[in-house]
């Protein structure tokens, strides 16, 4: 995976959390230095924000950031690929949207991946094996086309999602 994906998995993993130098650096496995030098670029970036806290620097994501927002959808576009791959494989032409916190960068540690996939497939989806490997719940809602989304704040927190694969 590419060096800037990695540098920010854990605030991708997580955007609320808060990290110092010491605990990235164990986290990344790089030295204390290393860890600085980076998360100083990260923050120079506009990529993560930084908080003193006593003798403490704690380094958390920049949310307000479209960069930043952009890497994190990417980020786990990469880390849905074998659960799209799947989907596509089981389900006719599938259009499949990340909705959520995901694809607003607001992930917490116990964030579910919320999924809308428009098909005209009616079938049944095993994500067990997805959800225990990705470590969290999948939520997927099923439509045939966006005409058939009733509920209005659904549909527009779907349209403002991130689509993984098809098209509308």
């Amino acid at each position: 995976m590419l060096k800037i994906f990695n540098d920010l998995k854990p605030f991708f993993e997580d955007s609320y959390r808060r990290i110092n130098v010491r605990e990235y650096s164990r986290i990344r496995k790089i030295s204390p230095p290393t860890a600085s030098t980076l998360l100083k670029n990260l923050e120079n970036n506009n990529l993560l924000k930084k908080e003193k806290e006593r003798i403490y620097i704690f380094y958390f994501a920049n949310k307000d950031n479209d960069i930043f927002i952009n890497l994190s959808r990417i980020y786990w576009k990469i880390q849905l690929k074998e659960l799209t791959k799947y989907l596509e494989q089981k389900l006719t032409n599938p259009t499949i949207i990340l909705f959520g916190s995901l694809s607003k960068a607001e992930i917490k540690e116990n964030s579910d991946i919320d999924l809308a996939i428009f098909t005209k497939s009616e079938k049944k989806l095993d994500l067990k094996e997805f959800e225990n490997k990705l470590k969290r719940k999948i939520q997927v809602f099923t439509f045939k086309e966006k005409e058939n989304v009733k509920n209005k704040e659904l549909l527009n927190n779907i349209l403002n999602g991130f689509i993984l694969s098809g098209s509308w």
